[in-house]
């Protein structure tokens, strides 16, 4: 499970959330000494919500148990049951009823059922539960697809938090702890494969523009949108920024240094950035059709963003070159806190960048364009340092520190 202390979310495998599924049923079961396959089916049940089995286990046991069908009757007729099969030793009932079917039939009855949350015995009007005590008879396919099945019932209940990363072939899932509202930071999410997306539409990342405008930029034919469009530079723009996107997402889809984690997090950046100019681009021909100033204005930015980042792309790769062959400690610790510095740094930049935007580029009506110059001047001495330098060169002041972290994180479409 990979975290930072920036980005508000976790990227994680499938086998982590396994473990943190098979704690919560562990946790329960140790508890209230009920064994693990009771416990799950128990779960799937109540949605998964761990506090409310926790009371009705306290508090209304018996009536639990019956309502989930977790009470053996041993007066059950078996006269219902699957006859297909005259070899008893084939057949499988579940742990709370004595209705026995072959094991050919439970594998069509659960290929049939595959997408429900919660399974019950094949007899019709029988309560009892399915649990792994049954399932533990079938073939060893269904084993693993009961697994899943369980994760699935895991995963829908908590689809708010958890999604799987919607690149095709990705087998990473980002998760948002419980705490954090997804819908108000998981616009734009990166995946280690490379991949950016929007939480709220699944969609590739899109700030600076909103969901809807995304899907219809993206539905259109861009091939006949370059013909009816008067100034063909928005699309231009596009497709150069997307280009220059995906080479920075196979740079980090290639990155293996998996420890290097401010490398890492250096690569996920520039993946950020460029997405966030490609998109910029749909944004001037959807805002700035008639307002030249402001289209000028968001030119200059662009123009400049893709030099800083283009910039910032070979200081990574010289620092990992140097990573490579640094052997002592100290060196290791001030590569990282340069190059640290110099993230932040860029960060910085694209924040001021997206939160003009998102506010029309005001800043034109005022001429207020500190945030944007190709350089910040030092307070001290006003020397004009660029974006890349943490401290003054003159006379080594630090600036004013600005808002840092994920910055399209920080900024709602």
């Amino acid at each position: 499970m990979e975290d930072d202390l920036q980005r508000p979310y976790f990227v994680c495998t499938r086998d982590d959330l396994k473990e943190k599924m098979n704690k919560q049923i562990n946790d329960i079961s140790e508890i209230f000494c009920v064994s693990n396959s009771d416990v799950t089916a128990l779960l799937m049940k109540l949605r998964w919500n761990s506090q409310l089995l926790s009371e009705r286990l306290c508090q209304e046991n018996n009536k639990l148990s019956t309502e989930s069908g977790f009470v053996t009757d041993s007066n059950q007729d078996l006269s219902d049951s699957d006859s297909s099969c005259d070899d008893v030793d084939d057949k499988v009932s579940t742990p709370f009823c004595s209705h026995e079917f072959s094991i050919n039939y439970w594998n069509k009855y659960l290929e049939k059922n595959k997408k429900k949350y919660t399974i019950s015995c094949p007899l019709q009007g029988c309560p009892a539960e399915v649990e792994w005590d049954a399932i533990e008879n079938l073939t060893v396919r269904k084993k693993n697809r009961y697994d899943e099945y369980v994760l699935r019932s895991y995963l829908e209940k908590s689809k708010r938090q958890i999604k799987q990363c919607p690149a095709q072939g990705c087998r990473y899932f980002i998760e948002f702890p419980s705490r954090i509202n997804a819908e108000e930071y998981g616009l734009n999410v990166v995946c280690l494969c490379g991949h950016t997306f929007c939480w709220r539409c699944s969609l590739e990342s899109h700030n600076p523009v909103t969901c809807n405008n995304a899907s219809g930029w993206l539905s259109r034919d861009l091939k006949k949108l370059s013909v009816s469009m008067d100034d063909t530079s928005c699309l231009d723009r596009w497709e150069a920024c997307e280009a220059s996107m995906e080479k920075a997402r196979s740079e980090l889809q290639a990155f293996e240094e998996s420890k290097n984690t401010t490398l890492r997090e250096g690569l996920m950046l520039i993946v950020q950035c460029r997405q966030f100019l490609k998109w910029s681009c749909v944004y001037e021909y959807i805002h700035l059709e008639h307002e030249d100033s402001k289209k000028d204005f968001l030119r200059f930015l662009q123009d400049y963003a893709s030099t800083l980042v283009q910039s910032f792309s070979e200081t990574l790769k010289e620092e990992r070159e140097k990573a490579l062959s640094e052997t002592t400690l100290e060196e290791v610790t001030c590569s990282k806190g340069n190059l640290y510095d110099v993230t932040i740094s860029i960060g910085n930049y694209f924040y001021n960048f997206a939160k003009a935007l998102q506010d029309g580029l005001d800043v034109v009506e005022v001429r207020h364009y500190d945030d944007f110059s190709p350089c910040w001047l030092c307070d001290r001495c006003t020397y004009a340092n660029t974006w890349l330098h943490k401290v003054c060169q003159m006379c080594y002041e630090i600036p004013v520190e600005k808002p840092s972290g994920s910055f399209l994180n920080k900024v709602s479409s």
